[in-house]
């Protein structure tokens, strides 16, 4: 076999039906050399039959001694990975077949970058390019405005870079540590931006998002820890703006009020609704955070306003205690 150009890195964990399906998609890619290096945390090696079921020599099963968290065997998979761009894929979260043949052109035609980006890039032109230095990648990342929402998935990163940083900083909780991967790479080189998404979030029952509440609070304190001793205030602060407050700030609420969503009215489960609730004011309390109090407490009014008054009002009553 060809050494691979490009490396598809996944852990995994008992999920062998969503396992297979991202494996057979994974397979359609239009560019042929990559391969798919499979993190098993799974003691019963689950996986193991469905990446030897593809009976394709690039894909490479490895079972981990232990279950070694999604962070640690994610770092496992870069690891093991020959190419030399990886891309940091779930077991879950598709990818367009057209990819790696697409970022690898950006990659030819801008060389020398450890990360390209593909995402939502407001106000450019479809599928438009831009580059940034160090300094200045990270505020383009981190501000919500010009970058309102971005997936590793997505991007193409220098495995040699990915594995000179670590990896994923291993700091306590996966919430967040996808975004440090990204930023850490950005240090030796800046980045690429690509007008495109090439991945998107396959929401089930089964997401790890829509679980282990208290891993919020530990992604939000470690990653703004992380970043503001990692990187100089002039990188992500720019003319007054401080884009990583704003990244915190729009991933605390965008994520407290879609689980809040999601155990009200699709999967209803009052106690989980109050544990999301107690992690928000967890999460408030730290003090880079308390800004965004006021901001908190007005969308949750907004969200129990929609509720028929009794409802409302007893809804509410239990949220307040946590506020």
């Amino acid at each position: 076999m060809v050494d691979p150009k490009v490396s598809f890195c996944i852990s995994t964990y008992n999920r062998p039906v969503l396992l297979k399906k991202q494996l057979q998609l994974l397979a359609t890619q239009t560019y042929a050399q990559f391969e798919v290096v499979v993190s098993d945390n799974d003691p019963t090696k689950s996986a193991e039959s469905v990446v030897t079921g593809m009976n394709d020599p690039r894909f490479r099963y490895f079972a981990n001694d232990t279950n070694l968290g999604m962070v640690k065997s994610f770092n496992k998979s870069i690891e093991r990975s020959k190419g030399e761009y990886v891309i940091m894929v779930t077991d879950d979260d598709p990818v367009i077949p057209t990819m790696i043949e697409e970022m690898l052109a950006v990659a030819t035609a801008y060389p020398s970058y450890p990360v390209y980006c593909g995402c939502n890039r407001p106000g450019k032109e479809a599928g438009a390019i831009e580059t940034f230095g160090p300094d200045d990648f990270l505020f383009q990342l981190l501000h919500p405005v010009l970058t309102p929402h971005f997936l590793w998935s997505s991007c193409l990163l220098k495995r040699e870079i990915a594995y000179k940083v670590g990896g994923m900083p291993d700091f306590g909780s996966p919430h967040l540590a996808d975004h440090a991967l990204l930023a850490l790479c950005s240090e030796f080189g800046g980045g690429v931006f690509i007008n495109k998404v090439f991945s998107n979030l396959y929401a089930h029952d089964s997401n790890f998002s829509k679980s282990n509440f208290e891993l919020y609070y530990i992604g939000c304190k470690e990653f703004y820890r992380l970043i503001t001793e990692k990187f100089k205030q002039n990188v992500y602060q720019k003319n007054g703006v401080d884009a990583l407050m704003k990244h915190l700030g729009g991933w605390f609420i965008a994520n407290s009020f879609a689980l809040r969503k999601y155990f009200t009215y699709n999967n209803k489960n009052s106690r989980f609704v109050e544990d999301v609730a107690k992690n928000s004011a967890k999460i408030l309390e730290l003090p880079f955070m308390q800004r965004f109090y006021p901001r908190y407490v007005f969308k949750l009014i907004i969200f129990y306003f929609k509720f028929p008054y009794n409802s409302w009002v007893r809804a509410f009553r239990s949220e307040k205690k946590y506020i």
